[in-house]
């Protein structure tokens, strides 16, 4: 909690820092024993040791008046550091300071002793008392009537609980087939025998919250397997085809399938669960709750079907809805048996534009390459949340399911794009620099809905599932001029090709590259795309080496501001600024791509038109439009998109060739007005490629 208070108050605490450096001059004193603090109240200093403080808790600012020398604050009992919090919590003499108290969520009240300590002694104490939060007891599920149907061959499963005080379950109803499990602070886990009888039966569990009125029972109902055993056994295929993927399932059928997703690997929704079997088809199902999605990659599951329906996945958020078939809120019970295994073996494709014909399977697209290899599975900042949704930044997200999920572009044998997705939780997010070869990658396919277009991806399991090569002979798009990316950040005279002959500027910027901000200059900036690969910490969540601004960590971009109608604009007749590429494509063979990584701020600009020329001076009816793109918004997800665009032939064998990306409207890429002066828009590499 330290570490997350003082990310939090990086602000208010450098203010600080300053103060003291400004007000708190060392003096050259004999050690003393005198300490007085104080607050300062409607401009006076009133001294106070005592706070009764609100279960929301509070920030106290303090003066210390004092001959002690050096001190330090320490809490009598360690453990409270968890919930009061001093900054700076060391010093010399007089001092300001700040002591945080966070918010009391359990339901007992709670003391602080904050001592003042030098040379071993406490000089004064600040007490912090916070009153007791209301008694909670939740429940994650919502069965009917409270009752869960359980399986009649037996099962295991857990009950998962919020409460901020003790509780306690006992069965209350009981004839020896249910009893308790393990037992954590969030979770009760019940175990339940086969039914062996030709009677259905139920019983019941208490849950009790200590020194409390709050109690809740659970009812347990377990059937016979008479209705199961009746069930016919279909394939997928049969499944989906009496259904046409929506609808209920009347037969009372069963079918037997192979877990291709992992529910462990943080690359795929924590309650769904897709299967597929031999007849070459897979199905999503959700469970009632992610506790019950139990099953690793490659368990044989045996599912009892009779009265369930597909149902369209839809979300709640921008793109958050899929529009895939799902049968929905699928309890455990109806996993009737579950057995480890070798698995199914993909479905090998030589095309990525044939995933669309294999929903819910598990494929392996053969001889691929990433379009635009750059940094790591998930480029995005990696402290930033993403949690909140404005549906004005709609047409410019760079990623399709609310700042959560990162696409790599991968390019097939023909030349056509596909698109591999990755969680931004994902466990090997950051685990591999994306290589520069090419191969063979397996992947679920999953549908994503966007402008009512069903587009298909292929989402990995884990990093075995990538066997694309790093090395480079084995690609074919061959790279005739790169410029970027960039891994110090330091001035240059020219933003030159590092591969190739050519440069980098904007129409309304001087030549180079300089350190901060400018309206007239290109300045380095973050990338959000790592150039080493990473490991997950997963006590903590962190990926190491941690994520920084530093060299020998991540890449550096070149940004600029003032896109539009900026007075130093060279282009005489369009107030859109532009990105200018020049080059030599002499000699070049084969289609040529554009591929960059790319994105703006809320306010920089959202729409670019990719165009070239043969003279960067030429008047606008002289360049070729080549596509217009939309800017990623970096304001909402702290990354740059991907971009992969194939040049017209005419852009071969041409040894003064300009390209720009040319800003094509007024609007900024949060869409709601027009740019910012100050909106950014950045680049993090460009490549020139032939294949």
């Amino acid at each position: 909690m330290k570490h997350n208070y003082i990310k939090h108050s990086l602000g208010f605490l450098t203010l600080l820092m300053l103060l003291f450096a400004g007000s708190c001059q060392e003096q050259e004193q004999s050690v003393g024993t005198s300490v007085k603090l104080y607050q300062e109240v409607d401009g006076q200093q009133v001294e106070f040791t005592e706070f009764d403080t609100a279960i929301t808790g509070g920030f106290y600012e303090f003066l210390l008046y004092s001959d002690i020398g050096e001190w330090e604050l320490k809490p009598t009992f360690e453990e409270d550091n968890e919930w009061c919090q001093a900054w700076p919590s060391s010093g010399k003499n007089d001092a300001r300071f700040g002591i945080k108290v966070f918010e009391n969520k359990t339901a007992y009240p709670r003391t602080c002793e904050m001592n003042v300590i030098s040379r071993g002694q406490v000089m004064a104490t600040i007490t912090f008392n916070q009153t007791a939060n209301v008694p909670v007891m939740d429940f994650a599920y919502a069965y009917p009537d409270n009752t869960k149907i359980v399986n009649e061959f037996g099962e295991t499963f857990k009950i998962r609980i919020a409460s901020n005080v003790e509780w306690k379950a006992e069965v209350t109803q009981n004839s020896g087939w249910l009893s308790l499990g393990n037992k954590k602070d969030d979770y009760q886990e019940l175990v339940v025998l086969a039914n062996e009888t030709d009677d259905e039966r139920i019983s019941s569990v208490k849950f009790r919250a200590i020194g409390t009125d709050l109690e809740h029972i659970l009812y347990i109902q377990q059937g016979t397997s008479a209705d199961f055993k009746a069930a016919q056994k279909w394939t997928i295929q049969d499944v989906l085809l009496a259904t046409d993927g929506l609808g209920a399932i009347t037969e009372n059928v069963y079918v037997e399938g192979y877990v291709i997703s992992d529910p462990t690997s943080g690359n795929f929704d924590r309650t769904h669960m897709i299967i597929m079997d031999q007849s070459n088809c897979g199905m999503c199902i959700e469970f009632e709750d992610a506790d019950s999605n139990i099953y690793p990659v490659n368990t044989l599951v045996t599912l009892h079907l009779k009265d369930m329906a597909f149902v369209l996945d839809q979300g709640v958020g921008i793109d958050e809805s899929t529009f895939a078939p799902k049968i929905a809120g699928f309890p455990s019970s109806r996993v009737k048996f579950s057995e480890p295994s070798a698995g199914i073996a993909p479905i090998e494709l030589d095309y990525v534009g044939q995933i669309e014909q294999y929903e819910h399977c598990l494929v392996t697209i053969k001889n691929v390459e990433y379009a635009v290899p750059y940094g790591t599975y998930v480029n995005v900042h990696e402290d930033f949340n993403g949690d909140y949704l404005d549906y004005a930044y709609a047409p410019s997200l760079p990623f399709t399911t609310v700042y959560n999920e990162y696409i790599q572009p991968i390019r097939d044998a023909l030349g056509e794009i596909g698109e591999l997705y990755t969680h931004r939780n994902a466990k090997f997010r950051a685990a591999r620099v994306m290589p520069e070869g090419s191969g063979n990658i397996t992947g679920v396919v999953m549908r994503r809905t966007k402008s009512e277009n069903s587009l298909y991806h292929i989402r990995m399991r884990s990093l075995e599932d990538d066997k694309i090569s790093d090395d480079v002979a084995t690609r074919r798009a061959k790279t005739i001029m790169q410029i970027g990316p960039w891994t110090k950040r330091k001035k240059l005279d020219k933003i030159t090709a590092s591969v190739g002959v050519g440069h980098l500027r904007t129409s309304a910027s001087n030549e180079g590259l300089i350190l901060s901000a400018s309206s007239v200059s290109v300045y380095a900036s973050d990338s959000w795309a790592r150039c080493v690969p990473a490991t997950l910490n997963e006590q903590n969540g962190k990926w190491y080496p941690l994520f920084a601004t530093a060299e020998g960590v991540t890449y550096f971009s070149v940004s600029t501001i003032n896109w539009w109608g900026n007075n130093y604009n060279r282009i005489t007749d369009c107030d859109g600024v532009a990105w200018i590429i020049t080059t030599n494509t002499t000699g070049s063979e084969g289609q040529l791509s554009l591929d960059f990584a790319l994105c703006s701020s809320s306010g920089g600009p959202m729409y670019f038109m990719i165009e070239f020329a043969t003279s960067e001076g030429a008047p606008i009816d002289e360049w070729t439009p080549v596509k217009e793109i939309i800017a990623a918004n970096s304001s909402v997800s702290y990354g740059q998109k991907l971009y992969s665009i194939d040049l017209p032939a005419e852009c071969n064998n041409v040894p003064n060739l300009v390209i720009r990306m040319r800003v094509s409207q007024n609007l900024r890429a949060k869409n709601t007005s027009a740019i910012d002066p100050s909106g950014n828009c950045k680049i993090g590499m460009i490549r020139l490629s032939s294949r």
